[in-house]
């Protein structure tokens, strides 16, 4: 029997976040009316238009900035990039970026590694009149280039770095961006967490830059950090659900799993195809008993009795985990208020057993890793009995031990289902990929995660974790 926990919902005007205090409330996005622009000859660099007027964005989420433009992320080091995205900027109205006098040389660009459904880049202004060359950042931690000192530029005309989010290809058969968009704008204006959205465009977004790093693999298993993390997710999961718009009373997990699991199949179907040696490769899923074990092990979990349902980020691995620079952190905010979440693409409402399940297999994980960023096994060890009990207590706030007992059960009875949802993003993830092949084309362009490997490893994690918990059969 799954003990419901005994915290209550966050009201909306508890602050999540040191970011933004109750007395110092954000401004409103603004709405203004936007040209849409799908061709090259579309990317003008025209000058700003005038202000609009402003808007409550949590009323009119669908008002939000938007253009009609596509952008190819693998056209990332090439110049014309640049010059998409200014004209992106100029026309969603981000201020300072609007001006002018800005060039497609003013942008400094840089691809943010280990984002695995999207590419994510940092969109900083390049002091120089000397155009720089776009990179990778290991972490979030954009390095501006130094100023030319024979061209002072007064700090008050310096455009604000931002995040640029490209969706994957894939990405919409596993993400409701609607969803998402909401779940932002919310957390954002009502809860003060979370980054402000500047605006859309048909496969990406604009958002808010904070000045911050993304941890390290390693830093989830330092020991402040890691009850840090837990007093976060702690929070998150007394979010109002309803507020958010959500008014189910069951994990979110089976509608995924079972969605999931048919577009899976139909992308293995398509690589099977292809030749006798993409045959012999998808019989080793064994897709046809996976269906069936993942019907067993839901039986299972119902059999236990009703969860209680939370709101679960579902992805808190270490590349979505920042630590806030220190004067962001205002003087009397609790310490953990440093670190923030962020990426609630697969945000939902879930069981809280679930969400730190799937965090602890997060402590396996390198998503940097030059050879092995898919897999679990080479890197880091699950965390132990010692290191899970002192993220329960800062989690629950208690240190009796049958508060803990409980906690280790429900994440070990969740356990499994973080891999069979990770398994089958794995496979939808490659459907662009088997596209391809399944058309003899060649990939010119590199794979920088294998979806594949990571979800056949996945398959086998659910299997073992299943089985250890004697849901499925041998």
């Amino acid at each position: 029997m799954v003990v419901t926990p005994d915290f209550k919902p966050l009201k909306a005007t508890e602050p999540l976040s040191p970011l933004l205090l109750p007395n110092q409330p954000r401004p409103p996005l603004k709405q203004r009316s936007t040209g849409s622009f799908s061709h090259i000859s579309d990317f003008s660099l025209d000058s700003p238009h005038p202000e609009d007027e402003v808007i409550d964005p949590i009323e009119k989420l669908e008002k939000l900035k938007h253009v009609d433009l596509s952008l190819d992320a693998t056209e990332w080091r090439q110049p014309v990039f640049k010059t998409k995205i200014l004209s992106l900027l100029r026309k969603l109205r981000i201020p300072k970026w609007n001006s002018p006098l800005l060039k497609p040389a003013s942008i400094h660009l840089q691809k943010v590694s280990g984002a695995c459904t999207n590419a994510v880049f940092f969109v900083s202004f390049n002091p120089s009149p000397t155009p720089t060359t776009p990179n990778f950042s290991p972490l979030l931690t954009p390095k501006i280039p130094p100023a030319d000192p024979t061209l002072p530029i007064s700090e008050k005309v310096i455009p604000m770095t931002l995040l640029l989010r490209v969706y994957g290809p894939s990405s919409g058969a596993l993400i409701s961006r609607t969803e998402e968009l909401r779940i932002l704008t919310v957390l954002s204006q009502q809860y003060h967490l979370g980054p402000k959205v500047y605006g859309t465009f048909l496969n990406g977004r604009i958002e808010q830059f904070f000045p911050s790093r993304a941890l390290s693999p390693a830093e989830l298993r330092d020991p402040f950090i890691s009850t840090c993390i837990a007093k976060r997710m702690r929070e998150l999961h007394s979010v109002d659900l309803g507020l958010l718009g959500f008014d189910s009373e069951d994990s979110m997990i089976w509608r995924f799993l079972r969605e999931w699991l048919e577009l899976a199949e139909a992308t293995l179907t398509k690589l099977e195809g292809i030749n006798e040696e993409w045959k012999a490769y998808v019989q080793t899923f064994h897709l046809d008993n996976l269906r069936k074990e993942m019907e067993q092990y839901r039986q299972f979990i119902r059999g236990k009795g009703p969860t209680h349902v939370v709101f679960a980020h579902n992805d808190m691995q270490h590349g979505n985990v920042l630590e806030l620079e220190a004067e962001l952190v205002p003087v009397g905010m609790p310490k953990h208020h440093r670190y923030i979440a962020i990426d609630f693409e697969y945000a939902a409402p879930g069981t809280r057993g679930y969400d730190i399940a799937n965090h602890f297999h997060e402590w396996q994980a390198n998503y940097h890793h030059p050879t092995h960023s898919w897999s679990l096994i080479p890197h880091a060890p699950y965390p132990t009995l010692d290191e899970r009990r002192t993220f329960y207590r800062a989690y629950l706030d208690d240190t009796r031990e049958e508060a803990l007992d409980q906690l280790e059960s429900e994440v070990k009875m969740w356990s499994p289902a973080s891999s069979a949802f990770w398994a089958l993003w794995g496979i939808i993830s490659a459907e662009d990929h088997v596209h391809s092949l399944s058309l003899g084309e060649e990939r010119e362009k590199e794979v920088d995660f294998d979806s594949l490997s990571y979800a056949q490893e996945r398959v086998s994690m659910f299997r073992r974790d299943a089985r250890e918990l004697g849901a499925i059969s041998n």
